[in-house]
């Protein structure tokens, strides 16, 4: 996004000191040092926030103080954006602001989105690039991010800046996020690298320790409600809302290789495409669905597709067929009918796990005897 862009939108304003506030005076009274406000139009949603989180983070080296930023995989394959950095060392002043003796912190950064504030699971470029804000009418400042949270934190791949997996890398996180490297003063990098910029807080993996997650982990005695459908998070650029793990019931979300799929939020809800996190890759989505079958081709250098639902379009068992018709009748009359879909209406079959499959035709095998 251009100043230009940027200026010709209503983003809202958040106050002057959410761009100054330093790591060491963040706490509970001033939120942590986290900032965001959100608007709305007919068809969009306006974000401004400062890309701090709104709790404790404490200094972070993704392999160890005293070691670099890229694990020996990186090296191999010539993909090491960072080569010459040293996380958590004395002299870590050279290195401009976030770094810190005992590794690095976050650095408040201004970040605007534009989302729009319905989805159109139809159009005719789908699957499209997880980061690709144009094609769907959004703005982004934060050039890595596929999507924001609620809180006003980018969303980033499922990959680090090597593009290898979180897990696969062995980085651990904190909230499933981490800061940016701190690259403000150093001047020369591989071709690829990440804007020099001081440490940007991001996730790559479910934020658990937000509120939409710890609401459903305090426990049942407590008011949790595991066994409904997973709450917003946030959204991904082509505007449709990334939701915790589960579905209604508590059921698995039966998701496409994009990581979405149709079906109700709300209990007796309307039908509609959305997102569920995941505790593996691509942690939320690989592509903006539907992946129709063709995740793979909007992949990079790594393929991060689910492994999907075995159709082209993937629709939770037990969604209604009339309100989903209905919902996407709205942009084209039998859409669904271009696609193979997964057997969704059949519920009790399709939400039944491989073991309580057996189970019940050993025990149909058990009568005939």
């Amino acid at each position: 996004m251009t100043d230009e862009e940027r200026e010709a939108q209503p983003f809202p304003e958040i106050e002057s000191y959410c761009a100054t506030i330093q790591w060491e005076d963040a706490n509970r009274t001033n939120n942590w040092g986290n900032c965001v406000e959100m608007t709305t139009d007919d068809t969009h949603r306006y974000i401004t926030a400062n890309t701090v989180p709104d709790f404790y983070y404490n200094p972070y080296c993704p392999i160890g103080r005293g070691y670099g930023y890229c694990i020996d995989l990186e090296y191999e394959l010539g993909r090491c954006m960072f080569p010459n950095l040293t996380c958590g060392t004395e002299d870590y002043e050279s290195l401009g602001p976030g770094a810190t003796l005992y590794g690095d912190v976050w650095v408040p950064q201004m970040a605007y989105y534009k989302i729009p504030l319905v989805g159109n699971p139809t159009l005719p470029d789908r699957p499209g690039d997880m980061y690709d804000a144009e094609a769907v009418g959004a703005l982004k400042s934060v050039g890595a991010a596929l999507g924001v949270t609620f809180n006003g934190i980018p969303i980033f791949g499922p990959n680090d800046a090597g593009d290898i997996s979180i897990d696969e890398a062995g980085f651990q996180l904190a909230c499933g996020g981490h800061v940016t490297p701190p690259i403000s003063n150093v001047d020369t990098f591989p071709p690829g690298s990440p804007d020099a910029t001081p440490p940007v807080y991001h996730f790559h993996k479910a934020p658990s320790c937000l509120d939409p997650f710890t609401q459903d982990y305090k426990g049942v005695s407590r008011g949790s409600t595991p066994n409904k459908h997973g709450k917003l998070t946030g959204w991904a650029l082509d505007g449709f809302g990334i939701y915790t793990y589960q579905d209604h019931g508590g059921e698995t979300p039966v998701v496409d290789e994009c990581g979405g799929h149709f079906g109700s939020v709300e209990e007796g809800g309307e039908v509609v495409y959305h997102y569920h996190v995941r505790v593996f890759v691509p942690y939320t989505i690989a592509c903006q669905g539907p992946a129709l079958g063709k995740c793979q081709d909007v992949q990079g250098r790594t393929d991060y597709c689910h492994y999907g639902c075995g159709a082209e379009v993937c629709v939770q068992p037990g969604t209604d067929e009339a309100k989903l018709n209905s919902y996407l009748d709205q942009w084209q009359e039998g859409w669904l009918n271009n696609y193979t879909v997964n057997d969704y209406t059949n519920s009790a079959a399709a939400l039944m796990s491989p073991l309580q499959c057996t189970l019940l035709i050993m025990g149909v095998l058990l009568l005939l005897i």
